[in-house]
């Protein structure tokens, strides 16, 4: 019987119960968890159960029981991986759990950036439209959804279903990927011919050295002076001081962005004040937490951390090789 430790249950709502585990032996629950605390509320655990808990290679040589890492997420850039293949600690995640969530959330953002809803909702609640001589208002200009282009950067579980989801509002969708795909409802183009063709440009890739600050300042330039950017990846893959800079220069149209390199945000965060900007929307990591999202994301956590204790373990990360070098 094993023993597991979930480091940060903060990071689930207080009412999404995660199913009893078979082979569990004793599970304890932090709230959060402090870089300082790490190693004391790891202890003798076997299993590490974590959202946004970094776990380094010195977290892991204190704590020599940890064989493995469930990530109740998507995203493992916070788990040195170099280090877990080291240890010989095994990690998995949950790919697509919040694929209708994310998908949701990045066109309902996409709608109300194109059709001004901010911007209108204000006008109703300072009263210009009650003081307007005609029945409605024309301040700012709509735009339709339909015939425009959405750009996908990423094409995975995520980034396909908010591809289809575009498409089926008639939208003309391209997506560039790492590798070569096909796809019924999606062209697949390059990075910059996305970034320049795009109407709305979402982003679901992972954050590695690859990715990390992907755009940038080149790639603002590079858009449509109307082009709408929206973020449910990772924070660190737009550069943000860059962004806050394409926004204040009316460089791009605007923004939707829910996801920024540190989380919480400090209250001087500089894309902060960019948040009552009517073409701009700014939600705290949201995207994922629909309550079926949340209870599929509970559910799939527990099929994975039962399948490692089976000794049949499913959606795990691939470690990368240690190169051995000749003395």
């Amino acid at each position: 019987m094993s023993k597991i430790v979930f480091l940060d249950r903060s990071a689930l709502a207080a009412n999404i119960q995660i199913p009893r585990i078979r082979g569990c032996s004793d599970w304890r629950n932090y709230l959060t968890t402090s870089p300082e605390k790490l190693v004391e509320h790891i202890g003798d655990a076997e299993v590490l159960v974590l959202s946004k808990v970094p776990i380094s290679q010195e977290s892991l040589a204190a704590c020599p029981k940890v064989k493995h890492i469930a990530v109740m997420a998507t995203g493992y850039d916070i788990i040195d991986l170099d280090a877990c293949k080291q240890y010989s600690v095994s990690v998995s995640n949950i790919p697509s759990y919040a694929a209708t969530s994310v998908s949701e959330h990045v066109i309902s953002v996409a709608l109300c950036l194109r059709r001004e809803l901010i911007q209108y909702r204000a006008q109703v609640i300072d009263g210009a439209w009650q003081r307007s001589p005609a029945f409605c208002l024309f301040d700012k200009p709509v735009n339709d959804l339909a015939a425009s282009t959405f750009g996908v950067i990423g094409f995975g579980e995520l980034g396909k279903a908010t591809a289809k989801l575009a498409h089926g509002l008639g939208m003309n969708v391209v997506f560039c990927a790492r590798s070569q795909q096909t796809s019924e409802y999606a062209t697949q183009l390059s990075f910059n011919e996305v970034i320049s063709n795009a109407d709305v440009i979402s982003v679901h890739c992972s954050l590695n050295p690859s990715t990390e600050n992907l755009i940038n300042t080149t790639q603002f330039k590079r858009m449509k002076s109307s082009a709408i950017l929206i973020n449910t990846a990772r924070g660190g893959i737009v550069n943000e001081a860059d962004l806050v800079d394409a926004i204040e220069s009316n460089q791009i149209g605007g923004a939707g962005i829910d996801v920024l390199r540190h989380e919480p945000p400090s209250d001087n965060e500089p894309l902060l004040r960019l948040a009552s900007r009517t073409n701009v929307i700014i939600t705290p990591h949201s995207a994922w937490l629909s309550e079926q999202s949340m209870q599929s994301c509970a559910e799939m956590l527990a099929d994975n951390i039962e399948a490692y204790l089976s000794g049949n373990p499913i959606n795990l990360v691939p470690l990368p090789q240690i190169l051995k070098t000749e003395d």
